[in-house]
């Protein structure tokens, strides 16, 4: 893969250390690209750094801590990127994951919503000041989020997000990748595309730990995935190259599936969905999204 225009940009990977994240990182830094990785676990996150640096030979990735599932850890990673980082180029949301069962977050909310798609609203709204400095002339910042193809099998109910009734690990993973690029969508329409886009992508079904989370029943679901996976740098192929792809720089608020832009579910294409699930994540994470837009300079005019 060849990403010229990538050296010398900075770029934030959330669920850097493992999988497609893992893989993205790794390709941002043999483009000549400085990475901040944002992992959970620090010896992991740590290990996969020092990993990359050691086959790339470049000094170039650093990290941070938290658990992006906890709003108040969101808040705290993204308070420590912005007194580091005086611009961000390029944002990828890619931390994610899947949970069989029910759980909770410490805010309360179910953790599949909390983690795949809350926490991509949050963590791009309280950063979005440091993605306007680093627009120039043809060429703004981008935000990249992962989704998945699982998002047609959604069922969404915009008065249940919780899912506090009919729960199913897969319909609560299915749903939060609906979110996502609903999200997407309601972002691009609110933002200046010569300033900062936005656009989400689907790796494909990429063989990694995803899943494996959830016992038994999880890694057999693995094994089973695994019998049509892709390598983690297959998955992650799209994503980087959004980061860097003339197609991708003046249009907003896209799907894409294998550097091609992508029709999605008749869901994701409501701007209605997508205009209530903006201002109901904002009302849970405690984030006036809209007057963070305007501060920022980047509201659409």
């Amino acid at each position: 893969m060849d990403f010229t225009h990538l050296a010398g940009k900075t770029v934030v990977v959330t669920g850097g250390s493992d999988g497609v994240g893992k893989a993205a990182v790794e390709a941002f830094v043999v483009a000549g690209a400085t990475v901040v990785m944002i992992g959970r676990n620090e010896a992991k996150t740590a290990a996969a750094a020092h990993s990359i640096m050691s086959r790339t030979g470049r000094r170039a990735v650093t990290w941070e801590i938290g658990d992006l599932s906890r709003q108040d850890a969101v808040v705290d990673v993204a308070e420590r990127l912005r007194a580091r980082l005086p611009r961000i180029d390029v944002l990828c949301n890619n931390a994610g994951a899947m949970f069989l069962d029910r759980q909770l977050t410490a805010d309360g909310l179910e953790r599949t919503f909390a983690l795949n798609h809350l926490q991509y609203f949050s963590l791009t709204l309280l950063l979005l000041d440091r993605l306007v400095p680093a627009a120039t002339a043809g060429s703004p910042a981008r935000v990249i989020c992962v989704s998945s193809r699982a998002h047609t099998h959604a069922r969404l109910n915009l008065d249940d997000l919780q899912l506090t009734r009919g729960y199913g690990g897969w319909r609560a993973y299915a749903n939060s990748k609906l979110c996502n690029i609903l999200f997407t969508q309601a972002l691009a329409r609110r933002v200046d595309p010569t300033k900062c886009v936005v656009h989400a992508m689907h790796p494909g079904v990429v063989s990694t730990r995803f899943a494996t989370n959830n016992g038994a029943v999880g890694r057999v679901l693995r094994r089973l995935m695994d019998v049509v996976s892709i390598t983690p740098a297959a998955g992650a192929d799209t994503l980087v190259w959004l980061a860097d792809a003339d197609e991708a720089r003046v249009d907003s608020g896209a799907y894409w599936l294998k550097r091609k832009r992508t029709m999605p579910s008749t869901a994701a294409r409501n701007s209605d969905y997508a205009e209530r699930l903006w201002y109901q994540s904002a009302i849970l994470s405690q984030i006036d999204a809209d007057t963070r837009i305007a501060a920022a300079g980047v509201s659409r005019t």
